[in-house]
């Protein structure tokens, strides 16, 4: 009896039990990283306090977000600027990367003639076809979405080729066998198999577009977050400097959770389980 009650007690499967577990693992998914921000955060704090580092050279946290929340109307239209060119840029790349994925992993002799092309130009340093880019487009909205759309490309590309390649070959003949069309077989078994890795490129792409926007604006602007960084630099500035940088740290993070959040709504078969 008491051999049966240890067992018994050791599968804690019950409904309550994986409502605890599932709770659990949402508060350390999102307790475990603020705190490391907010260690980080008051180690920076005190840090300049403790050796006397002058604000001029390394502007603590709480004078950096002073400076963003007094200078936040002038800052909103830049934000506004660069969130929108992060945003088409991503969304151009993603309309060509997918529909040029799809074609590549249907036709092999196509991959074999576009493949090696796109590869070798990914290779080429981006920062050295911006200012190209510039000089073609101008300093205006056609250079940035350009370059933007360059970054993003090949990380959606290259996963959604993947996601259409990774599906078990069985699956192609149970559904050959129930009379599926190829039509009926890439819309209900390919789409939703390559879906995970779908997002997975775009999630990587989104980190690729924020970098994509600020190295134009970094190059040639006058508008944006990136202007607002070089225009700081180049007047020392570095409390504004540094709530530029926030600034555009909060648009990624947004960007990136906001494609996860589509992930989870999409893919719900692809979720981990515990």
């Amino acid at each position: 009896m008491v051999k049966k009650r240890m067992k018994t007690t050791e599968l804690p499967s019950t409904p309550a039990a994986i409502r605890m577990w599932a709770l659990l693992d949402l508060v350390l998914a999102w307790f475990l990283p603020l705190a490391t921000i907010v260690i980080f955060l008051a180690m920076w704090e005190y840090a300049g306090r403790l050796f006397s580092i002058p604000e001029f050279l390394l502007p603590s946290p709480s004078a950096i977000f002073r400076r963003l929340v007094l200078d936040w109307p002038q800052v909103w239209p830049h934000f506004l600027f660069t969130a929108s060119m992060i945003v088409q840029g991503f969304l151009l790349a993603t309309a060509v990367a997918i529909p040029l994925a799809i074609v590549i992993a249907s036709f092999p002799s196509i991959e074999r003639g576009l493949y090696p092309i796109i590869a070798f130009s990914e290779m080429i340093p981006k920062t050295i076809i911006a200012p190209l880019l510039i000089v073609w487009f101008g300093i205006g909205i056609g250079s940035k979405l350009a370059l933007t759309a360059l970054l993003t490309f090949f990380p959606i590309l290259v996963d959604t080729i993947s996601g259409l390649r990774a599906i078990d070959p069985q699956l192609y003949h149970i559904t050959r066998s129930m009379g599926a069309s190829g039509r009926q077989t890439f819309r209900y078994v390919q789409i939703p198999a390559a879906l995970p890795f779908i997002f997975s490129g775009m999630k990587i792409a989104s980190v690729f577009a924020v970098g994509g926007e600020l190295l134009a604006e970094f190059i040639g602007s006058t508008n944006g977050l990136g202007f607002l960084i070089i225009q700081a630099s180049n007047f020392m500035d570095l409390e504004q400097m540094f709530a530029a940088i926030v600034a555009v740290t909060l648009q990624g993070l947004v960007f990136f959770y906001a494609i996860a959040l589509l992930e989870h709504v999409f893919t719900p078969w692809a979720r981990p389980n515990r």
